[in-house]
């Protein structure tokens, strides 16, 4: 304990010549011993870090207690144990397949201490084997939507085994009669059928009447599903779905599935506050900018919210004051540094400062040309800046000269701000 005070002291020396004078004084420095001492403390830290998910876990510390005194033949302490796991596992929310889990082992344990006295009971088979398809299903599901994801995202045709059993066991009702079951059912049919709605509502339906029985890290994967899936549909030209994102995003705020020990992604931040503004919820866009602020890292805090409040002000057409925003901020990130330039350009259109615009292109070309590490995103770029150009020295008496840019513009597939650049027209 000396050498972890020691460590958590802010005014402990450095060095471990010197930490360990100060835990073992007296003694002659010996590096061999000091790292005994590391390597002790280690697992000591270990340990704890385990007994404290033990007794933070459901009915760990009551189900293990059964266990022991079940071995040790001990009846009446194994009966109060048993009891005592039983009603702290209907108490708890959870209704995930650890609780399934669980709730095998003390079927488990019931069952080896009944059939000492009742060989002749069989209900406890039934059970055991009923609660053991229900651990499999909600196990088997979730995995199948996470390497279903992985199937989308890297182009992989491998596919996992007993797919077509899952199917068959469902056809049984009952199954979905649990929410650990249905809710990632729905959710694996929604990732295989994107072109299908259906499944995509009652996978929403599911997740909002009976979120509260998964932990925290797979709500965090189920409103990741979905807003992803969203997006994809947003993208086929389905903008309806906007309103969809915006309802698992505010749903996942407002009980904190989007963090990560208390952080939210500057990407999450970003996305959010798109969605946002494509549903015109300008209000509720303020009010989050300002809210998570401090919730991004702190590198990315500033520049994330100058970014963000620019893009609020520009959709509200205050264009001078979404300027300001912009150039009085550093965004070193390329991609979100080409965004801001972006969208500079749009507000010197839409104020008709075309000189300064002109200005600003050629800038902005030369900056496109001579970043590293763009990819495809430097001939996007490049052409949206380009057909910027011509757009503002346009003789837009000549018609047929119009509609030639308009129809290059609409045939051109690497193009950023194709649709800003179309409503010029």
């Amino acid at each position: 304990m000396l050498l972890y005070q020691a460590l958590l002291d802010k005014n402990a020396p450095e060095d471990n010549e010197s930490l360990f004078a100060r835990i073992c004084p007296g003694k002659p420095w010996s590096p061999t011993a000091f790292r005994l001492l590391m390597s002790d403390l280690q697992k000591l830290l270990d340990q704890y870090l385990a007994l404290e998910h033990w007794l933070d876990t459901p009915a760990a510390v009551e189900t293990d207690m059964a266990q022991a005194y079940r071995q040790r033949g001990l009846e009446r302490h194994f009966e109060d144990a048993l009891n005592l796991a039983k009603t702290g596992l209907e108490r708890n929310a959870l209704r995930n397949s650890e609780y399934f889990i669980r709730s095998g082992q003390l079927l488990w344990e019931e069952a080896r201490f009944q059939t000492q006295h009742h060989p002749e009971e069989e209900r406890f088979f039934t059970a055991l084997s009923d609660n053991a398809d229900l651990i499999w299903l909600s196990q088997k599901l979730r995995y199948l939507c996470l390497y279903k994801a992985y199937q989308t995202r890297f182009q992989s045709n491998r596919e996992l085994p007993f797919r077509a059993e899952v199917d068959s066991l469902l056809s049984r009702p009952d199954f979905l009669h649990h929410p650990a079951v249905s809710t990632w059912y729905y959710c694996l049919k929604m990732l295989e059928s994107p072109e299908s709605d259906q499944f995509f509502q009652l996978f929403k339906t599911e997740v909002f009447a009976h979120g509260f029985i998964f932990r925290a890290e797979e709500m965090r994967d189920l409103h990741l599903f979905a807003i992803n899936y969203c997006i994809r549909k947003n993208n086929e030209g389905h903008s309806q779905f906007f309103h969809d994102i915006m309802d698992f995003y505010k749903d996942g705020l407002s009980k904190g599935h989007l963090l990560d020990r208390g952080v939210l992604s500057h990407f999450t931040y970003y996305n959010i506050v798109a969605a946002a503004l494509q549903t015109c919820d300008y209000a509720w866009a303020e009010n989050f900018i300002q809210d998570y602020r401090n919730m991004l890292e702190r590198r990315y805090r500033d520049s994330a919210y100058s970014f963000n409040m620019a893009r609020l002000k520009f959709a509200r057409k205050a264009y001078p004051e979404a300027l300001e925003l912009l150039q009085h901020s550093n965004y070193h990130e390329p991609l979100l540094n080409m965004a801001a330039k972006t969208m500079a350009i749009k507000i010197y259109y839409e104020l008709d400062e075309y000189e300064v615009l002109d200005a600003h292109l050629e800038a902005f070309i030369k900056y496109i040309r001579r970043k590293p590490g763009l990819g495809y995103h430097r001939q996007h770029y490049l052409q949206m800046a380009r057909f910027t150009q011509k757009l503002i020295h346009l003789n837009w008496i000549n018609k047929a000269e119009v509609q030639l840019l308009r129809d290059r513009i609409a045939a051109e597939p690497a193009l950023a701000e194709k649709e800003w650049l179309l409503e010029r027209f």
